[in-house]
């Protein structure tokens, strides 16, 4: 379910739209929507994106 994240779009999307080289960092707690977050921006654009996610380890 994606949700109230029209904010977070609607940034992307400026910065997408500006013709200068950005390179952004999304970040967060676990489980809060950011693969989803990204995989909305790229279906609303129609672009050709490549991202990588690194999961942390856990040592408890």
């Amino acid at each position: 379910m994606f949700l109230n994240r029209e904010a977070e779009l609607t940034s992307l999307q400026q910065r997408f739209d500006t013709n200068n080289a950005e390179f952004i960092i999304i970040y967060g707690r676990r489980r809060v929507g950011k693969s989803e977050l990204i995989d909305q921006f790229i279906k609303k654009t129609l672009v050709f994106a490549f991202w990588h996610g690194k999961r942390q380890k856990s040592y408890s």
